[in-house]
């Protein structure tokens, strides 16, 4: 049984980002399913603790994805230090998206892995490359 329910944002004061930020976000290299979840955690975020509460199914639910999908977001937004799981249902947006805001002073903070300007280009067209071989070699 799935549930439609999609929880609400906790305010609707404005999400303000630092260019700075958006540039950093520019060079993080995670599919368009990572990007959707971190954009939904975003919309999501408490804003005095820089969490965003949401179960899997919800949020397979507000995306219109499947469990997969939404499984491959949240790993990659967690190996790229950009959000990860407190408990079931409870994610940490990084200090960087929120202003600062943790749930926790004593949290370990991950640094987020993202690529130099000047390579990211260079890994794009490498993963690109490797994609292509992978098709040739299963087709």
């Amino acid at each position: 049984m799935s549930s439609s329910y999609v929880p609400s944002p906790p305010t609707e004061a404005p999400v303000e980002i630092p260019r700075a930020v958006l540039r950093l976000l520019a060079l993080v290299d995670i599919t368009t399913a990572g990007r959707r979840v971190l954009d939904e955690l975003m919309y999501l975020s408490d804003p005095e603790a820089g969490t965003a509460a949401i179960s899997q199914n919800e949020m397979c639910a507000e995306l219109g994805a499947s469990k997969p999908t939404v499984n491959r977001g949240f790993k990659e937004l967690r190996e790229c230090g950009l959000a990860w799981s407190l408990e079931d249902g409870l994610y940490q947006l990084h200090p960087l998206l929120t202003g600062g805001k943790v749930s926790s002073p004593v949290m370990p903070i991950p640094e987020i892995k993202a690529a130099e300007p000047e390579r990211f280009t260079e890994q794009r067209r490498a993963r690109y490359a490797a994609q292509v071989a992978n098709l040739a070699a299963a087709g």
